[in-house]
């Protein structure tokens, strides 16, 4: 089964969706010529590598109405994936000037709907939101320090991480206390989803 079609077979997306889906794809390997946003190597089957690896993410989010923070986004993964597919407020956070020029861009020619921020994300203003979300931004321990200023007592975390999970996890329990669950990614074998609920600060 080609990557397109197991994308549909595990996630309900419609013809409209999978036309945008493929749009950005598109846009991405075009402006990706003259502006490096992504490893080519990932553009040989981006179905699988980017909107997968993305798309995985919505099976632990059930309400397409609750708010979300895709930290270092870069190209918009998997940020842009989850405000294509119906999730109605997504944020992106980069300090790549480059990336976000690509996102904006993105975002009008295909009229998706985020929040587009170029900052630091220790700079962003500090508001509560549902979901916080990243992927192969850094360890966890640093992903922790950076989550910390927009929990509430409910937020999820979700973390696309590498086959080195369970030692970023060892490492931040050192200084935190947080509950979670570790799935395995749709997309690679060595690939993991990391959902942490419950972050408090270990005294």
């Amino acid at each position: 089964m080609d990557s397109i079609n197991l994308v549909k077979k595990l996630f309900p997306i419609n013809n409209l969706q999978e036309l945008k889906l493929q749009k950005f794809i598109d846009e991405l390997a075009h402006y990706n010529k003259h502006t490096n946003l992504v490893g080519k190597s990932t553009l040989e089957d981006p179905w699988k590598s980017h909107i997968l690896d993305s798309i995985q993410i919505s099976s632990y989010m059930s309400n397409k109405n609750c708010s979300i923070l895709d930290m270092g986004t870069g190209a918009g993964f998997p940020g842009l994936i989850l405000a294509i597919i119906g999730y109605g407020k997504v944020s992106l956070v980069d300090s790549n000037g480059k990336k976000i020029k690509f996102i904006n861009y993105v975002c009008k020619k295909l009229d998706i709907d985020a929040n587009i921020f170029l900052n630091r994300i220790e700079k962003l203003r500090r508001i509560q939101y549902d979901f916080l979300t990243s992927r192969a931004l850094t360890k966890l321990n640093k992903l922790l320090i950076y989550s910390q200023s927009f929990i509430g007592k409910d937020t999820v975390l979700i973390f696309l991480k590498g086959n080195s999970v369970n030692e970023e996890i060892l490492e931040a329990k050192k200084n935190w206390n947080f509950k979670y669950d570790v799935h395995q990614s749709y997309s690679d074998e060595r690939g993991k989803v990391l959902i942490i609920k419950n972050l408090i600060v270990n005294k």
